[in-house]
């Protein structure tokens, strides 16, 4: 007879245990009910409380800006195609290539951001812009000289007769050794 030797339906011929559950106990009088007597199904409202905040927690550093686009792509620098002769400091020639990417995108604002306050940035920049514009598109060599607290640079083009001279003076006259230049656009237009 199958199951024959079985207790209960237990496969293994064990007898079944009986589990019993504990009644409520009766609150007593004069004795509060703390919420840990009280039976509350409290995991949804944990895991609703935790999914909330799983959803929110991205959004948290959104006002941040997180873009790690180099340096060098971000300003257009990296598609320059430069060779540097000279002893140039880090500051000088990041301003050049700075200025030879404005150029070379017809960015006169860009370029006049790059400039000092003397005389009017702006008109001077679209001068170098229609002027210089066309000659930044192809390679160039540019020719440091290390003033005691300035910078000139020679930029050469292949095709143009003259070069593209550039003055940089110190961003801050207060600190010259910074090595944070801007470039002076009255000349060489």
């Amino acid at each position: 007879m199958p199951g024959a030797g079985r207790h209960n339906g237990d496969p293994r011929g064990r007898p079944e245990k009986r589990r019993t559950v504990p009644e409520a106990a009766e609150p007593t009088p004069g004795v509060a009910i703390t919420r840990h007597d009280r039976a509350r199904p409290t995991a949804p409202i944990r895991t609703a409380g935790a999914l909330a905040l799983l959803l929110l927690l991205p959004l948290a550093g959104c006002d941040r800006v997180t873009d790690e686009t180099p340096d060098r792509v971000r300003t257009g620098v990296d598609e320059l195609d430069l060779t540097v002769t000279g002893r140039p400091t880090p500051g000088s020639l990041t301003t050049t290539e700075r200025v030879l990417a404005r150029l070379r995108a017809h960015d006169a604002a860009g370029l006049a951001g790059l400039a000092g306050k003397t005389g009017d940035p702006k008109t001077a920049a679209e001068r170098w812009v229609a002027r210089w514009s066309a000659a930044a598109r192809h390679p160039a060599t540019a020719d440091f000289a290390q003033g005691e607290k300035e910078a000139t640079v020679d930029i050469h083009f292949p095709g143009e007769p003259a070069p593209l001279s550039l003055l940089l003076l110190p961003e801050d006259e207060n600190d010259p050794y910074a090595d944070r230049y801007v470039v002076v656009l009255e000349e060489n237009a």
